[in-house]
């Protein structure tokens, strides 16, 4: 931000490319499950090359509508509340534990914020997070019979959660979370989740819900197994959506 004021465009721009990750594919790969990394490599192909010019227009842009103090929030392997849906899942996505980063300009009430970044071979990098809501994997609930196909073969059924929780055949009740019972916190975790053929949990994402009862949702949840769903006699994978639900007693 100081170079850019100074017009020193040598400067920004070194910064602003040291934002890229150095050999993001194999980070990516090496730090993210499966589903994450397919949903953001072909992204951060595209946009490798424009990325530093995009950083640099949202620092102008934010300096221009005099949003000047910055803050910077950690995000580690602790749940936050206050945090999104889309930062549980991309936290939850990880291989390993190490912190994300937000960044945030703000003056006032006014604020903007660029979400995330990441320590990476001695430097802070920009982390492209993963888009759930794409890639081919539908979020609406119901009975849709929208199918994935190859030339004569079925290879994903989309199943709505009434469907899919009929054939449930080992089912691991989620712990209430302590902190959840102390803020009083109760209501419904929805999840995507992608049963495999022999009927365990290969991919699971939250669609909504607060993130410390998410939490406990998702650990159980990986856990449930499912009888296996035939299609023609031929065992295949179910997109569907599954409710969890938190009621507190009076």
């Amino acid at each position: 931000m100081k170079a850019q004021q100074e017009s020193d465009i040598a400067r920004a721009g070194v910064l602003l490319n040291s934002f890229v990750i150095p050999n993001y594919e194999k980070w990516y790969q090496e730090n993210f499950d499966e589903g994450a990394t397919a949903r953001v490599l072909p992204t951060y192909r595209d946009l490798e090359k424009s990325l530093a010019a995009q950083i640099a227009s949202f620092l102008l842009k934010a300096q221009t509508e005099g949003l000047k103090d910055v803050e910077v929030a950690r995000f580690d392997k602790n749940c936050d509340d206050n945090a999104s849906e889309q930062t549980f899942n991309t936290l939850d996505a990880r291989l390993k534990v190490f912190p994300l980063y937000e960044l945030r300009m703000f003056e006032g009430n006014q604020f903007k914020r660029l979400f995330a970044f990441a320590y990476i071979d001695g430097g802070f990098r920009f982390v492209l997070t993963p888009d759930f809501s794409q890639g081919g994997l539908s979020m609406e609930a119901g009975r849709q019979e929208r199918i994935q196909v190859a030339p004569q073969k079925i290879s994903v059924v989309k199943q709505g959660g009434a469907v899919t929780a009929a054939s449930l055949i080992n089912k691991v009740q989620p712990v209430y979370p302590e902190i959840a019972r102390q803020e009083r916190l109760s209501g419904t975790v929805r999840l995507h989740a992608i049963i495999d053929k022999e009927g365990n949990i290969r991919e699971l994402r939250v669609i909504s819900g607060r993130c410390s009862l998410a939490r406990a949702s998702v650990d159980a949840v990986r856990r449930w197994r499912y009888r296996p769903t035939l299609l023609v006699g031929q065992p295949v994978e179910v997109d569907t959506t599954i409710d969890v639900i938190f009621a507190l007693s009076k």
